[in-house]
């Protein structure tokens, strides 16, 4: 089992933004018996019903690489064209903050009281060059431990920090330009799913992280080269198997919790903007595919959806 965490808070989450990657792309190749599913490859998808304006849905990869933030024309002509921009979440520089705020314990709290002196010490390892010291570390929450160390360290220490974040990057210049900016789900509704978490799911949770840990450059790498190609249905592919190891517990809050009902979610909180038409939609790519996908459930709806890119 690989990689558990790095998939969503690359591809469905925006808790922390990923870092640089390598400037080495290799050819992608498919996971062992990944199955064809609806919408699985494509990364801008026209939506369209009769008499209104057609939208487009465009799948990000939540990343710094340069490579992710470089769109091709094509995404670029239709984001400038719409009236209307819709993201997952807000990352408005006060929003980022408060989400920072929610990673931590209540006052009083320690992590090493939760994880253990042993687990704790390791993860204190782990999160030193994130420059992160035991103190700072024993304020946070146990599932936000695993998030910390589930992300990449930006190339040459810092420097990569400098590189802004594409869904961040494109929310900035949709405001800029004057459109109409929403949001299909606030901070507190995603972080609201983490704080669900049962006690016993949070340290599995963090074992995973901490396992997986050393092969975060490699596993990226592999994501990155998926979503630049267009195969998301591989990303799907993907998660399956890395959830063949975990808990039930787990499984429902990686798949049902953390993408299904999302997916309904935000498709519902989007049917008023697509009826007026226009609308650029900018959603994590594992979002798209598959039965339960947000291009499944639109079409639907009685929504046309025909692959642009």
């Amino acid at each position: 089992m690989t990689m558990l965490i790095r998939l969503f808070f690359a591809f469905t989450f925006l808790l922390l933004s990923t870092g640089s990657s390598s400037p080495v792309l290799a050819k992608p190749l498919p996971p062992e018996n990944c199955v064809d599913r609806p919408f699985d490859e494509g990364r801008l998808w026209k939506v369209s019903r009769e008499d209104v304006p057609p939208s487009y849905i465009f799948g990000t990869m939540h990343s710094r690489d340069p490579r992710i933030l470089h769109l091709p024309g094509v995404v670029m002509q239709v984001f400038i064209a719409s009236s209307t921009a819709i993201f997952e979440t807000s990352l408005k520089d006060d929003e980022l903050a408060r989400n920072q705020q929610r990673l931590l314990l209540n006052p009083g709290e320690s992590l090493r009281e939760k994880v253990g002196s042993e687990r704790f010490d390791m993860l204190a390892k782990l999160v030193a060059p994130y420059g992160m010291d035991p103190g700072t570390l024993d304020r946070v929450k146990v599932w936000a431990a695993a998030t910390i160390i589930s992300q990449p360290l930006p190339a040459g220490g810092n420097s990569g920090r400098s590189l802004t974040l594409l869904d961040k990057e494109l929310e900035k210049s949709a405001r800029i330009a004057g459109k109409r900016v929403s949001a299909l789900e606030s901070n507190k509704e995603q972080l609201d799913i983490f704080d669900s978490m049962s006690a016993t799911v949070q340290l599995e949770y963090l074992d995973q992280a901490m396992a997986e840990h050393a092969k975060l450059d490699e596993e990226l790498e592999k994501m990155t080269s998926y979503y630049l190609s267009g195969n998301t249905g591989w990303i799907a592919c993907d998660l399956e198997e890395t959830l063949e190891g975990v808990s039930s517990a787990l499984n429902k809050i990686m798949t049902a919790d953390l993408i299904y009902i999302r997916n309904h979610r935000m498709v519902e909180r989007m049917l008023p903007e697509l009826a007026r038409g226009n609308v650029f939609v900018g959603v994590g790519a594992l979002h798209l595919p598959g039965d339960e996908g947000i291009l499944s459930l639109l079409r639907k709806k009685g929504f046309t959806i025909e692959r642009k890119y």
